[in-house]
């Protein structure tokens, strides 16, 4: 009866424990879930972080430039408007390069002048001079000239830091395909920078008729080769407006001509 009594005993005890490591285990559990949620949140690929957005890609800054008309031998009257044309048909151009901001002639055309005096021929030097003084990376240089019935052109786009390398195009033109030249030369340029390229399909084309008018009235306006008649380009600058605003307000300033700031 004894040992009976004693293995009874014994074996109520084994429920007892099971039940304890049941309470010990559900103690436990809480802070073991927490721990895991705690360890998959620390885990790199964890699908409750939040990743961060990638960065906005970063545009270049605009590249400063000035425009300045081509230089043309002496007792070459009759290239005179080409040489004023050329600076309508770069600043066209510039109009349509993202990442370039050219400087308006009526604040390159001046300093050009007060360094030229009486001279009419844009040196490099003088070209890295004026694009200094208005804090332009670059300045347009170059010459155009005609022999055997045809017309060459040669322009550098010369940096105001000497460390850099100048870039240079040069190209046999005609009047009539002038627009176009100007156009390739300053793709190419803009691909030597390794910038966004020209944006063609939103040039304004000008035929040789209006080119012609624009370079008289900036010859007036500025007395690049003629004598300096300032605001007497009233009509042509009026057409301008219409027609073509941002191309005005490169070429005219807005304060002698108010209807470019409408």
């Amino acid at each position: 009866m004894p040992g009976d009594m004693a293995k009874m005993h014994k074996l109520s005890l084994i429920p007892d424990r099971a039940l304890l490591e049941v309470m010990r285990t559900s103690i436990h559990s809480p802070l073991l879930i927490s721990l895991a949620l705690l360890g998959l949140l620390l885990e790199p690929g964890c699908i409750f972080r939040r990743h961060k957005a990638p960065a906005a890609p970063t545009l270049p800054a605009p590249v400063r430039i000035v425009l300045l008309p081509l230089n043309v031998p002496q007792g070459s009257a009759d290239l005179h408007w080409v040489a004023l044309a050329s600076t309508v048909m770069m600043a066209n151009a510039s109009l349509v390069a993202p990442d370039l901001e050219p400087v308006p002639l009526w604040e390159s055309a001046p300093a050009a002048l007060q360094s030229l005096g009486n001279s009419r021929t844009v040196t490099v030097d003088i070209a890295a001079l004026v694009a200094a003084r208005l804090s332009a990376k670059w300045s347009i240089q170059g010459d155009i000239w005609s022999a055997n019935n045809e017309i060459s052109m040669r322009m550098d786009f010369i940096p105001a830091k000497p460390s850099l390398v100048p870039f240079r195009y040069e190209k046999q033109i005609s009047v009539d395909g002038l627009g176009s030249h100007f156009e390739e030369a300053f793709d190419q340029f803009l691909r030597y920078l390794i910038v966004r390229p020209l944006e063609s399909e939103k040039i304004q084309p000008l035929d040789t008729k209006r080119l012609k008018e624009l370079a008289e009235a900036l010859d007036s306006e500025y007395g690049w080769f003629a004598p300096v008649k300032p605001g007497a380009a009233g009509k042509v600058v009026e057409d301008l407006a219409r027609s073509n605003p941002g191309l005005g307000r490169l070429l005219f300033s807005p304060t002698m001509y108010p209807v470019l700031g409408k």
